[in-house]
């Protein structure tokens, strides 16, 4: 089991009030010390919240010196310079009962909100103030050792996937509700033989 997860966002008050009002994380300890390297190079505080399921998520308040805002970048994907779905969090809820009552707190709360039906879990996403996607997820079966094979098969497969990514529904807090399908499927590359049957086919 996971400990603790920590990130830096770039306005902690901001961060704060998403991780408790919004998430609806409980804060639990600080801890409030002199960074590494002494007096000199600042203080922090590392932040805890108890997400619910026995792991804890954790906030810095960093005040190092020298450090400016300009200096860093705090979404863990676009800061990186990757898209932004790619890095995320996700938390385990025990039902899609508790799933569809996080789901409308982030609505009244103002957020967009995702939904995806995997083929194990159901999940919600949205995004935290600094753009991060954050996830609340359902296991909806176990997985078997059937699951396990395939994971071994796909571990060393390389070959481009040729299943598309997975539809889903977008949910507004005005109400409004969007579905999102998958991408397009493109077709496989032709051969050059397959292309001279086709062009003789016109």
């Amino acid at each position: 089991m996971i400990h603790h997860l920590a990130i830096t966002p770039k306005n902690f008050p901001e961060s704060h009030k998403f991780y408790t009002e919004v998430m609806g994380f409980k804060l639990v300890k600080i801890v409030k010390r002199q960074a590494m390297g002494g007096r000199k190079a600042g203080w922090t505080k590392h932040v805890f919240y108890d997400t619910g399921k026995g792991s804890y998520f954790v906030l810095w308040d960093l005040h190092l010196t020298g450090l400016e805002d300009d200096d860093w970048k705090a979404p863990i994907s676009t800061g990186l310079g990757l898209p932004w779905w790619i890095n995320h969090i996700a938390f385990e809820v025990d039902s899609l009962e508790e799933l569809e009552e996080k789901k409308q707190t982030w609505l009244a709360a103002g957020n967009k909100v995702s939904e995806v039906v995997h083929e194990f879990i159901t999940s919600i996403y949205t995004k935290d103030p600094d753009g991060n996607m954050v996830e609340f997820t359902c296991n909806t079966r176990e997985l078997t050792e059937e699951d396990r094979l395939e994971a071994e098969r796909l571990l060393v497969d390389d070959s481009p996937a040729v299943d598309p990514d997975y539809p889903g529904m977008i949910y507004l807090p005005d109400g409004r509700v969007i579905e999102a399908p998958s991408s397009p499927v493109e077709p496989e590359p032709a051969e050059a033989g397959d292309w001279e049957n086709t062009a003789s086919s016109y």
